[in-house]
C-alpha cells in the first residue's frame, strides 16, 4: 500500500484529497487486497488492548424499540400466563422511554420562536425541527400504540381496542395493527446506526493510514474539523426524507388496511355453528316434547364437530364449554350442562387421565386462554338460548408465531425499500450535486491545489454530470487566470457560509507576503513579432509551454504573462503563516524533501521589521528549485523540437545565420503586496513591492553582463552550500532606488550545443512526466553534481576558470584594476567558446575599466551603480 499518498504536493502539481486517500484505502481494505499475517497481529493486538463496549442512547433506544415490536408477540407465542406481569413491567418501562425521548427530542432538536419577515424585530412562535415533523407524529402514535399493552395504562386512560365481549381475539387483532406503526422507528434508528457504523469503519481506517505514517497530524485535524461541519445538502436532505416518508406511508397503509379488510374465518365458523345449535334444540323443542335423548344427541353432534373446529382436528380452537338455558323450562332435569362438560372432558386426548383430571384440565385452559364466547339467543318461537366458550390460545401462539415472522419481514421491505430508493436518488442526483459542493468547498479551502476529484460512477451523461464537469473547469480556469496571488480572490467568492450564497467582490484588501520572484524575458522579441505577425501567438505559447511546465515542476507558479516576459512566483507565506510553528512545519515538509531543510532553524522574525527569510525552515531547498527550474528552462529552449524548428524559419534569420532563442531569467527574494489590481470591470491578482521590481531589474541586467541568470544576494544567500557553490559572483553594484551596495551572481549556461533527448528509464512503467515530477519531488542537493543536463550547461565553467574569474573580481573590487585586468582577460579568453565567443561577466568589467583609463577613482568604494534598469 506504499503507493498512497496523502501529503501535500509541490504547489501546481495535482492533489489527491484526504478523502480519496481514504477511499482507495478502503477500497483496497474491503475485499481486494487480504491482510498479511503480521497486519492480522497487528489488528489482533490492537483489538485487545483497545477494544471497550460503549452504548450510547441510540444503542438503548433501539434494543427497546425491538422489544416493544417483538415483546408482545414473543409472550403469546412461547410464555405461559405467570409472565404476563413481567411484560407489563417491561412495557411500561419502554412506554415512558418513549415518552422521555419525545419530550427530549421536541425540546433540543426544535427551534420554537423565529424571526418574522416582516421586520419589525418581534420574534413568533413557529416551531422548526423535529416537533410538529412527520417523524414526531410517528413517534407519538408508537408512543400511543404501547397503551394497550400495559393494562393499567389502558383502564387508567379509558382507551381499549376490545369489542366488550370479551372476545380476546379482536383485541389481538387490533392491537397487532398498531404496533405495526413502531416499525417507522426502525427506519430511523438504522439511518443513525449505519451512520455511526460508516463513522467507526472511517476512524480504524484513518487510525491505520496514520500509524503507517501515510497521513500527519495536522490533516487529521483539519479533516475532523471538516467531517464535523460538513452537512448533506439542502436537496439531499428534502429528497431523503420525501423518499422515507413516502416508503413509510405506503408499507403502513397495506399493514393497517389488509388486516381490517380481511374477515378472520374461524370467528365466523364459531359463530354460525353455535347458531345451527341453537335452531337444532330450538326445534327438538317442538318436535319431540322436550326428549332428553333428543337433546344429548343435538350435544353430542355439536361437540363431535365442534370440539377441535376444523377437519381431521387440524385447527388450533378448542371448544371448552357449552351451556344451554332455558326461560321456560328447566333443563337440569335432563342434566344437559353437566353432560356436556363430560362429554368434553371425555374428548380431551390424554389417555392416561381419569375424567376428574380431564374437567380439571378444561378449567385450567379458560383459565390461560384467550376466549371466544359466542351466544345465540332463542329463535321466535323458541325458549332455548346457548352459550359456547372456544379457546383461541393455540391460534393465538400461532398467530404471534407468524406475526414476529411477518414483523421480520416488513422490517426487511421496508428498510430495503428506503435504501433502494435512497440509493437511487443519491447516485442519479445527490451524489453529482453533493460533489459539486465538495468541488466548490475544496477550492474554496485551497484554491492552489489541483483536485483529482473521484468520478461519478453510475451518472452517465445526465444534466447533472455535465454541469458538474462544467464546474470543474471553471474552477481549473479560476486556478489558471488568477493563479497564487488571486487565491484569496477564488477562497472569498467561492466559500458558502451558513448555506448562504455571496455576492460577487474581486476587490479584497492586499496582504503582505513572502516570496522568491523570478522575471524571464524572450530576447529580440520586437523582431519576432515584426516577422511572425500572426504566427508569433503560437510561438509565445510554444515558449510558455516550456516556463511554466518546468517552474510548476520545480515548485513555482506563474504569475503574470506579458508576452514576451513572465513573472513566477515561488510563494513562502505570508506573514501569519511564517508565524505559525504549524505553518513552518507544513512549509518544512512541502520543500525539505530531500532531507536538507533545517528543521531546528529558530523560528522568522515577525512584526513591523521584514522577516529574515534565512531563518524559515526548508527555505533552501525552495530556493534551490527556483533556480533549478530556471536551468532546465534554459536547457527546453534549446532541446524542445517546436521551438528549435524556428531555428530555420527564414524569417528569424540573420543573414545566413540561423534564430536561436534567448531569455533572460532575473531571481530575487522579498516580500510583496498580494491583492486585486483593477476595478469590477478588470481585475489582475498580482504582487506589488520593490523586490518585484528588483527581480525585473536583474533580468535586464543579465543582458549587460552577457549572461541567462542574474540572481541577487538576498537570493543567492538563501540556496544550500551546494547551490552556492556552482554560482558565482559577478560584481557588486547599487540599482536605482536603492543606496545599499548588493553582490549579483549568476549560473553560467553555454546554450550553443546539442541536449540529448529525454528518455524514460528502463525498468520502469512511468511516463517521461511522472519520471520527471518525482526527480523534482526527490530533489536533493546532490542533482548540483549529478544532473546531466546542468553539467553539460556549466562544462565551460571550469575550476581554474572560476579560481581565477574570483581573484580578478576581488583585485577589481578592492581597487587593484591593474591586476583585476590582467585575470579578467585571461578568463575572457577561457571562454572563447562561450555563446558570445568570450566571457560576458568578464567584458562587461573590463570595459567598465575602459571607460575609466584601467585607472580606480579615488571615491572607489568597491561597488558601482548599475546603469541598465
Amino acid at each position: 500500500m506504499s503507493e498512497l499518498s496523502g501529503g501535500p504536493t509541490e504547489g501546481g502539481a495535482k492533489h489527491t484529497s484526504l478523502q480519496q486517500v481514504l477511499a482507495d484505502y478502503q477500497s483496497k481494505r474491503g475485499g481486494h487486497l487480504c491482510p498479511t499475517l503480521d497486519e492480522a497481529k497487528e489488528e489482533t493486538r490492537w483489538f485487545l488492548d483497545h477494544w471497550s463496549i460503549k452504548i450510547s442512547v441510540d444503542d438503548i433506544m433501539m434494543v427497546v424499540t425491538l422489544f416493544v415490536l417483538f415483546g408482545t408477540d414473543f409472550r403469546l407465542g412461547f410464555t405461559d400466563a405467570p409472565v404476563d406481569d413481567t411484560f407489563e413491567v417491561l412495557n411500561s418501562i419502554a412506554f415512558f422511554l418513549f415518552l422521555i425521548e419525545l419530550l427530549l427530542n421536541s425540546w433540543a432538536k426544535t427551534e420554537f420562536f423565529h424571526q418574522p419577515d416582516d421586520g419589525k424585530g418581534r420574534k413568533v412562535f413557529r416551531p422548526q425541527g423535529y416537533f410538529g415533523s412527520f417523524f414526531f407524529y410517528l413517534d407519538l402514535i408508537a408512543l400511543w400504540s404501547i397503551i394497550f399493552e400495559v393494562e393499567w395504562l389502558e383502564k387508567g386512560s379509558g382507551m381499549t381496542l376490545d369489542d366488550g365481549n370479551g372476545n380476546s381475539g379482536s383485541h389481538f387483532r387490533a392491537t397487532r395493527v398498531v404496533r405495526m406503526i413502531r416499525l417507522v422507528r426502525l427506519v430511523k434508528l438504522y439511518k443513525v446506526t449505519s451512520q455511526r457504523r460508516r463513522e467507526k469503519k472511517m476512524l480504524e481506517d484513518l487510525r491505520h493510514l496514520v500509524d503507517q505514517g501515510r497521513m500527519s497530524g495536522d490533516e487529521i485535524d483539519n479533516f475532523f474539523h471538516k467531517m464535523q461541519h460538513q452537512k448533506q445538502s439542502k436537496v439531499g436532505t428534502d429528497l431523503v426524507d420525501m423518499i422515507t416518508r413516502k416508503v413509510i406511508v405506503c408499507v403502513l397503509s397495506m399493514l393497517l388496511l389488509v388486516p381490517l379488510l380481511t374477515l378472520d374465518e374461524q370467528p365466523l365458523h364459531f359463530k354460525h355453528s353455535t347458531l345451527l345449535f341453537n335452531d337444532a334444540i330450538n326445534s327438538q323443542q317442538l318436535r319431540f316434547n322436550n326428549s332428553c335423548e333428543s337433546l344429548k344427541g343435538e350435544v353430542d353432534s355439536f361437540i363431535n364437530t365442534t370440539f377441535r373446529v376444523g377437519v381431521g382436528g387440524a385447527s388450533p380452537y378448542y371448544l371448552l364449554d357449552l351451556k344451554v338455558t332455558d326461560n321456560s323450562d328447566d333443563l337440569d332435569t335432563c342434566g344437559i350442562n353437566d353432560y356436556s362438560k363430560s362429554k368434553l372432558a371425555r374428548m380431551i386426548p390424554l389417555h392416561d387421565y381419569d375424567l376428574s383430571e380431564r374437567t380439571w384440565f378444561l378449567e385450567d385452559i379458560k383459565r390461560d386462554a384467550f376466549l371466544d364466547v359466542q351466544t345465540a339467543q332463542p329463535p321466535s318461537g323458541g325458549t332455548r338460548m346457548t352459550e359456547a366458550v372456544f379457546s383461541t390460545k393455540l391460534a393465538t401462539q400461532e398467530g404471534a408465531q407468524l406475526q414476529i415472522l411477518l414483523t421480520l419481514f416488513v422490517i426487511v421491505v421496508l428498510i430495503s425499500m428506503a435504501v433502494a430508493f435512497e440509493n437511487d436518488a443519491q447516485q442519479l442526483v445527490l451524489s453529482p450535486i453533493e460533489q459539486m459542493m465538495e468541488m466548490i468547498s475544496m477550492v474554496a479551502d485551497d484554491p492552489l491545489e489541483e483536485f483529482e476529484f473521484a468520478d461519478m460512477g453510475g451518472t452517465g451523461e445526465y444534466e447533472l454530470k455535465v454541469v458538474a464537469l462544467a464546474i470543474q473547469k471553471i474552477t481549473s480556469l479560476l486556478r489558471i487566470g488568477f493563479g497564487v496571488a488571486g487565491a484569496e480572490i477564488i477562497s472569498k467568492n467561492m466559500s458558502v457560509e451558513h448555506g448562504q450564497g455571496q455576492g460577487l467582490d474581486p476587490m479584497i484588501p492586499g496582504k503582505r507576503m513572502y516570496a522568491i520572484f523570478g522575471f524571464c524575458d524572450i530576447h529580440e522579441f520586437d523582431m519576432c513579432t515584426e516577422v511572425l505577425e500572426d504566427e508569433i501567438m503560437t510561438f509565445v505559447n510554444s515558449v510558455a509551454r516550456i516556463v511554466h511546465e518546468q517552474v510548476t515542476r520545480w515548485g513555482g507558479t506563474c504569475n503574470k504573462n506579458l508576452g514576451n516576459a513572465f513573472l513566477m512566483i515561488w510563494r513562502i507565506g505570508d506573514e501569519d503563516e511564517l508565524g505559525d510553528s504549524s505553518a513552518r512545519r507544513k512549509l518544512l515538509a512541502m520543500n525539505s524533501k530531500g532531507g536538507i531543510g533545517d528543521g531546528d532553524a529558530a523560528p522568522a522574525q515577525v512584526g513591523n521589521s521584514e522577516v529574515d527569510l534565512r531563518r524559515v525552515p526548508g527555505l533552501d531547498v525552495l530556493s534551490d528549485k527556483a533556480l533549478f527550474g530556471f536551468l532546465k528552462v534554459v536547457v527546453e529552449i534549446n532541446r524542445d523540437r517546436a521551438v528549435l524548428a524556428y531555428r530555420s524559419d527564414v524569417r528569424l534569420k540573420h543573414g545566413d545565420q540561423d534564430f536561436k532563442l534567448r531569455m533572460g531569467f532575473g531571481l530575487h527574494a522579498g516580500w510583496a503586496i498580494e491583492g486585486a489590481v483593477g476595478s469590477l470591470q478588470k481585475v489582475d491578482a498580482t504582487y506589488l513591492s520593490p523586490h518585484v521590481n528588483m527581480a525585473a531589474r536583474m533580468e535586464a541586467a543579465s543582458r549587460q553582463f552577457g549572461v541567462a541568470i542574474l540572481m541577487t544576494e538576498k537570493f543567492h544567500e538563501l540556496m544550500s552550500n551546494d547551490a552556492q557553490s556552482v554560482c558565482r559572483r559577478l560584481d557588486v553594484v547599487t540599482v536605482k532606488g536603492s543606496a545599499v551596495p548588493m553582490p549579483i551572481y549568476t549560473y553560467d549556461t553555454l546554450q550553443n550545443q546539442v541536449f540529448a533527448e529525454l528518455q524514460v528509464p528502463k525498468n520502469t512503467d512511468l511516463s517521461l512526466a511522472h519520471v520527471l515530477k518525482k526527480q523534482a519531488d526527490n530533489y536533493s542537493t546532490l542533482e548540483w553534481a549529478k544532473d546531466q543536463d546542468l553539467i553539460q550547461l556549466r562544462k565551460l565553467a571550469t575550476k581554474e576558470f572560476n579560481e581565477k574569474f574570483k581573484s580578478g573580481i576581488d583585485a577589481y573590487l578592492a581597487s587593484n584594476w591593474a591586476k583585476a585586468r590582467s585575470l579578467l582577460e585571461e578568463c575572457d579568453a577561457m571562454m572563447m567558446h562561450s555563446d558570445k565567443g568570450g566571457d560576458g561577466p568578464s567584458q562587461t568589467i573590463l570595459n567598465y575599466m575602459r571607460n575609466r583609463q584601467w585607472i580606480c577613482p579615488k571615491e572607489w568604494d568597491g561597488y558601482r551603480p548599475l546603469t541598465s534598469k
